[in-house]
């Protein structure tokens, strides 16, 4: 019996040494945050998506405030001559019997005639000046030549006639040379106030000299074309 107990005894303290040690206790404090680690690799980069459906269009915004008129667009001629049988007897309204020479100049339309101008220059090939005269011109001497010109859509007539109204009794050929410059018109069914942005009338440019003109539209010494 006696040694019974004694087991029994041992065997609680055994259990109570058991129950002791597997007891948890209490949760420490949290400990400092450590040090971040270094970045990643970065991953591929993904497919593109689809394109999304177009969205509605915008209200019309409001309209602008004119600009500016442009500057004209001339178009100018090469330098020309005409040779001796070019010239032709002819007789003109208002100016008597002539010699007179025909330059096609497609430039000269219908809207040309009505609305714009058509001007024509002289030069005197040999002047070593190479002196330049707006047209009409009289030549002076012993019986003075007058140089004209008579636009009409498609062509030019040049023509030369005597102060008196008579033909000239001499044909001039290569002495002269001749160019024309075309100034298209900017308000339908009348002429223009100003020329482009230029300022200046019709008149005004028509009273100019050659040099003025050919500065203003930025026309070269030579060649044909539009400005």
């Amino acid at each position: 019996m006696r040694k019974f107990r004694l087991l029994s005894i041992l065997f609680l303290a055994i259990s109570f040494i058991a129950v002791s040690c597997t007891k948890e206790g209490p949760e420490g404090p949290a400990g400092a945050t450590g040090p971040q680690g270094p970045a990643g690799i970065g991953g591929a980069t993904g497919p593109a998506g689809a394109t999304g459906p177009v969205g509605p269009q915008g209200p019309v915004g409001p309209t602008g405030p004119q600009g500016p008129a442009g500057t004209a667009n001339v178009i100018y001629s090469s330098w020309f001559s005409f040779a001796s049988a070019d010239w032709a007897d002819s007789t003109i309204i208002n100016v008597g019997n002539t010699k007179r020479a025909l330059k096609a100049a497609p430039g000269i339309t219908a809207a040309v005639m009505n609305q714009g101008v058509v001007l024509s220059y002289l030069a005197f090939t040999a002047d070593p000046n190479q002196a330049f005269y707006s047209i009409p011109f009289t030549l002076t001497g012993a019986t003075p030549v007058i140089f004209g010109h008579l636009p009409v859509t498609g062509k030019i007539a040049y023509y030369m006639v005597n102060q008196d109204g008579t033909n000239p009794g001499f044909t001039l050929s290569t002495s002269f040379s001749y160019r024309y410059v075309i100034i298209p018109g900017g308000v339908a069914g009348g002429r223009m106030a100003t020329v482009g942005n230029t300022g200046y009338t019709l008149d005004q440019i028509k009273a100019m000299p050659y040099d003025q003109v050919a500065r203003i539209f930025n026309i070269p010494a030579n060649g044909e074309g539009w400005k």
